[in-house]
C-alpha cells in the first residue's frame, strides 16, 4: 500500500492530465460493467416475453455507449502515455541532475555497473508500472469495486457468499510476498554484480591480456551468471505461485456461485436472467480481482525499483553550493589554507591543522612521499571536498561560499587520471570553452601535441574511443593539458601531470608552466622534484603535515625530507626518447648496500646496468617467481601486491622514481615475496645475478661490503 501512495503521488503534479485520464477511465470501467446487466433486461424484458421494442431500445443504448465507451478509451489511452511519459522523464532528469551533484566520496561508494543499473534495469521496471501495471491496477481495482456494487443490487446474499470465498484469493499472495521481495531484490543485486564485471572486463581489457587473467574474469563471469541463474528461477517461481493461486480460487468461487446461484433459482428467489447477469458479471469482476492479484510480482519489482532509485535520490550531496553562493572575480587568485584538517573517513585524517599562503601569479608545488597529503590539499583547492575543520579560501573568499559555476571557470584541474569523451579530438579539446580554431590549435602546440594530431589521417577529427583507451598515455595527458589551457583559468591545479610523459615532453611541459606562471597562479603536486626546481615555493608533506616550505635551492640546504628525496632522484641519465638509461656511480654509493665501495668498483657496477621499460598493468617480478635481477627505478610508479593468507591480493607499498627491489636477488636465489605491477608508463635498470656474479668473482670485497649491508638489514 505505501508504494501505491507513491504511485500516487508521481501523478499529483499533473493534475490535469491525472483528471481526464481517471475521467476516461471511470467512463470505460462503468461500460464493461454496466455491459453484463443488459442480459438481464434483454432475457426479462426483450427474449422471453418477445418484445421487438424493448430489444430495439436496449440494442441503440449498448451500441451509443459502446461507441463513448471505445473514444474514451482511446483519448485515455493518448492521455496515459503523456502522463507516465511525464513522470518518467521527470525522474530520470532528477537522478541524472542528482548524479552530477555528487561529490567524489558517492563515486567511491557506488561502481559504474551500480549507477548503469538505476538507470537502465530499474528504471525500465519503473516505467512499465507507470505506463501499464499501475494504470491497469487502478482499472482493475475500480471495475472489482464497481461490479461488487452491482452484484449486491442484483443480489447480495449470492454476492456475500462470494465475498467470504474470495479472501483465499488475496491470502495466498500475502503469503508469498515476503519470498518474492526477497528473490526480486537478491536478482537485481546479482545483475548489478554482473554488471561491474562486464564494466571492469571491457575498460581493462589490455590489462586482462597482458596479464593473462581472462580464465580469472570467466570464472568469476561463471559463478556470477549462476546467481543469476539460481535468484531468477527463484524469482520466477515465486511470481509464478502467486499469478496462480488465484486462479485456483478463482474456480473454486465458480463452484460456490453456480451451487448456490441455482439453489436460490429453484427456491424463485433470483430469475434466470438475473442469473445470467450476475454470472457474467461475476466472472469480469473474478477476472479482475484475479487480475489485480497476478500484478503484484510487478508491484513488488517496480517497487524494489523505486527504492534503489530512491536510494540515489535520497544520498545527500558532501559538498554543497551555498543558497547565496558569490561570484569569484576574474584576476590572479591567491590562496589561503587555515588549519585544514580533512579525511576521507571518520576514522582517520589524512590532513592535520595544515595552513599556507600563495600569492597571486606564483608556481607552487606540493611534493612529499607517496600517502603523505600533497594530492588530498589539492583536491580540496578544487573543491572535491569540504576541509572537517579550518577554511580553503581564493582571493579571501572562503571557497564553500563561491557559486561552482564562477570557481571552475576560474580554476581548471589536470589529473594523471585523463578522462576523454568518446567523439572526436576537436570536440575533447573545444567542449563548450568558446574557444576559435586558431587558439585550439595554438593550446595543442603549448601543450606539444598539435604535431601528433596533425600526423594522424583525420587530424583534429580523429575519434576517441574507450575514454582515451585508444591513445597512449601520454598523449591523453597532453591532450588534458591543451584542454585546459583552451579553457584561460586563472588557477591551474596540476596533479602529476608529467608523469605519463617522455622525458622531452617532460621538459617542453615543464617550460610552458615556466612562461604561464606570471599569467597564472599555478599549483602542481608530484614526486619528480626536477620538475619544480623552478618553483616560486616548495611545501614538503610528510603524515598529512607541511613540515617545511621554500625554494629549491633554500630546502636542498637543510639536511631534511627534501633533501633526503632528491638524493634518491638524481644520478640517473636519460636518453630524450626515454628508451636508454645509465646510472652514475655517485647515485649507485648511495644505496646502503654499495656502501664503502671504491669508486672504481662503482663505475664498473654501474656499466652493469642495462635498460627496460614497461607499460602500466605489466608485472615486472610476480610473487614466488625465482629472483634473479635487482632493479632501480629510473621513472615511474610501480604497487608492491603480496596474496594473504586469504587468499586475496592486497597492495602493500608504492614505488617511484628513486627506488630499488630485489636487491637480495645479487646474492642468493631467493623466491620474490611480492609482486612488482607497473601502475603506468616506466623505465627501470636492472642488473642480472650472474653478471653481478663475474664482476664478484673478480673483486671479492664487493661481496663482502654487500653481505654484510644484507645481513644488517634482514638481521
Amino acid at each position: 500500500m505505501q508504494f501505491l501512495r507513491t504511485l500516487l503521488h508521481l501523478w499529483t503534479p499533473y493534475k490535469r492530465l491525472t483528471g481526464i485520464f481517471l475521467f476516461c477511465l471511470l467512463i470505460e470501467v462503468g461500460y464493461s460493467v454496466a455491459a453484463p446487466i443488459s442480459l438481464k433486461y434483454l432475457v426479462d424484458e426483450a427474449f422471453t416475453p418477445k418484445s421487438v421494442h424493448n430489444f430495439a431500445i436496449i440494442l441503440i443504448v449498448l451500441l451509443s455507449t459502446g461507441f463513448i465507451n471505445i473514444c474514451a478509451s482511446i483519448y485515455g489511452e493518448y492521455t496515459l502515455g503523456n502522463l507516465g511519459g511525464q513522470i518518467i522523464k521527470k525522474l530520470r532528469i532528477e537522478l541524472f541532475t542528482h548524479l552530477q551533484k555528487q561529490s567524489l566520496p558517492f563515486h567511491q561508494k557506488y561502481r559504474v555497473g551500480d549507477l548503469v543499473a538505476r538507470f537502465s534495469s530499474d528504471m525500465t521496471s519503473l516505467e512499465r508500472v507507470v505506463r501499464i501495471v499501475f494504470p491497469y491496477f487502478l482499472k482493475e481495482a475500480l471495475s472489482v469495486l464497481l461490479g461488487l456494487f452491482i452484484l449486491f443490487s442484483i443480489e447480495w446474499k449470492l454476492t456475500l457468499a462470494m465475498l467470504v470465498g474470495s479472501i483465499l484469493m488475496f491470502i495466498g499472495p500475502k503469503l508469498l510476498q515476503g519470498r518474492a521481495e526477497t528473490a526480486n531484490l537478491d536478482y537485481k543485486e546479482s545483475q548489478e554484480r554482473f554488471t561491474n564485471t562486464i564494466d571492469e572486463m571491457v575498460k581493462g581489457h589490455k590489462t586482462i591480456k597482458s596479464l593473462h587473467l581472462q580464465a580469472r574474469f570467466q570464472d568469476r563471469a561463471r559463478k556470477q551468471v549462476q546467481e543469476l541463474f539460481t535468484f531468477g528461477l527463484k524469482l520466477q517461481l515465486a511470481g509464478s505461485m502467486m499469478e496462480r493461486l488465484p486462479l485456483i480460487s478463482l474456480l473454486i468461487l465458480n463452484g460456490i456461485m453456480i451451487g448456490f446461484g441455482g439453489y436460490l433459482i429453484f427456491h424463485d428467489m433470483m430469475s434466470i436472467g438475473g442469473f445470467m447477469a450476475f454470472f457474467t458479471l461475476f466472472l469480469s469482476v473474478g477476472q479482475s480481482g484475479s487480475n489485480l492479484s497476478s500484478l503484484i510480482p510487478s508491484l513488488i519489482d517496480s517497487s524494489t525499483s523505486f527504492h534503489r532509485i530512491r536510494e540515489i535520490l535520497d544520498h545527500p550531496a558532501t559538498v554543497t553550493e551555498d543558497a547565496h553562493s558569490l561570484e569569484l572575480p576574474s584576476s590572479l587568485p591567491s590562496i589561503r589554507m587555515d588549519e585544514v584538517t580533512f579525511g576521507y573517513t571518520e576514522e582517520a585524517n589524512q590532513l592535520h591543522n595544515v595552513s599556507l599562503r600563495i600569492a597571486p601569479g606564483s608556481y607552487v608545488a606540493f611534493i612529499g612521499p607517496s600517502g603523505s597529503g600533497k594530492s588530498t590539499a589539492l583536491q580540496l583547492l578544487s573543491r572535491f571536498y569540504d576541509p572537517k575543520q579550518g577554511s580553503v579560501s581564493i582571493n579571501d573568499y572562503d571557497i564553500r561560499i563561491l557559486s561552482e559555476a564562477s570557481l571552475r571557470k576560474q580554476s581548471t584541474l589536470v589529473t594523471q587520471d585523463t578522462f576523454l569523451f568518446n567523439t572526436t579530438i576537436r570536440d575533447n579539446l573545444l567542449l563548450d570553452s568558446g574557444a576559435s580554431e586558431v587558439e585550439m590549435i595554438a593550446a595543442a602546440k603549448q601543450a606539444n601535441i598539435h604535431d601528433v594530431i596533425a600526423g594522424w589521417p583525420n587530424g583534429y577529427d580523429t575519434e576517441v574511443h574507450h575514454e582515451g583507451g585508444s591513445l597512449s598515455g601520454g598523449e591523453r595527458q597532453r591532450l588534458s593539458i591543451a584542454r585546459a589551457l583552451l579553457r584561460k583559468p586563472n588557477l591551474l591545479l596540476l596533479d602529476e601531470v608529467t608523469s605519463a610523459l617522455d622525458p622531452a615532453t617532460e621538459s617542453d611541459i615543464n617550460q610552458l608552466i615556466e612562461r604561464l606562471k606570471s599569467e597564472k597562479t599555478i599549483v602542481s603536486v608530484t614526486h619528480r622534484l626536477s620538475s619544480v626546481m623552478n618553483a616560486d615555493c616548495i611545501h614538503v608533506f610528510q603524515d598529512g603535515r607541511i613540515i617545511d616550505s621554500g625554494t629549491h635551492q633554500e630546502l636542498l640546504h637543510k639536511n631534511n625530507l627534501y633533501r633526503t628525496l632528491w638524493d634518491k632522484q638524481y644520478g640517473f641519465n636519460l636518453s630524450q626518447d626515454g628508451l636508454y638509461a645509465t646510472v652514475e656511480m655517485d647515485r649507485l654509493a648511495k644505496l646502503p648496500f654499495f656502501e664503502g665501495i671504491a669508486p672504481t668498483l662503482l663505475k664498473n657496477i654501474a656499466l652493469l646496468f642495462t635498460t627496460e621499460t614497461c607499460n602500466e598493468g605489466e608485472n615486472i617480478v610476480r610473487e614466488g617467481d625465482e629472483g634473479n635481477k635487482f632493479y632501480i627505478i629510473v621513472r615511474g610508479k610501480f604497487e608492491i601486491i603480496k596474496r594473504m593468507p586469504d587468499g586475496v591480493e592486497r597492495r602493500v607499498a608504492v614505488l617511484q622514481d628513486g627506488d630499488h627491489f630485489g636487491e637480495i636477488a645479487l646474492l642468493h636465489n631467493v623466491p620474490r615475496n611480492a609482486t612488482v605491477r607497473a601502475m603506468g608508463p616506466s623505465v627501470l635498470l636492472s642488473v642480472r645475478q650472474e653478471a653481478f656474479h663475474r664482476l664478484m668473482a673478480e673483486h671479492p670485497q664487493i661481496k663482502q661490503s654487500l653481505e654484510h649491508t644484507l645481513q644488517k638489514r634482514i638481521g
